[in-house]
């Protein structure tokens, strides 16, 4: 049976406006896969409603290792220093990874 790895869940919640700019900085850490999906709530910048562009929003779920988790916070952190409107969360998580690891013979 396969054991279960401890990973890092990167949870970016963002405009769905820049969500473009969010997924480029993804892109160029070589994030392999992630999961968006729209969403609608009531925060800070008030309603998001869905209806426009202006006013929707996207979760981005990410997992990942730690380390690469690390490189991609000083990314988020600089777009929010710029006022970039990003969430960023970060959960501990264990996956059942979709490989059973190699088993090596010492021979």
């Amino acid at each position: 049976m396969r054991s279960l790895e401890p990973k890092k869940l990167l949870t970016l919640i963002t405009a769905h406006a820049i969500k473009g700019i969010v997924i480029e900085k993804l892109k160029s850490r070589q994030v392999g896969g992630y999961t968006m999906v729209d969403a609608t709530g009531v925060g800070a910048f008030g309603v998001q409603s869905g209806a426009l562009d202006s006013d929707s929003n996207v979760l981005i779920y990410v997992i990942l290792s730690e380390a690469r988790l690390n490189v991609l916070l000083a990314d988020f952190d600089e777009l929010m220093n710029r006022s970039y409107r990003v969430k960023v969360i970060v959960s501990d998580v264990m996956i059942l990874p979709r490989k059973k690891p190699s088993v090596t013979s010492a021979g």
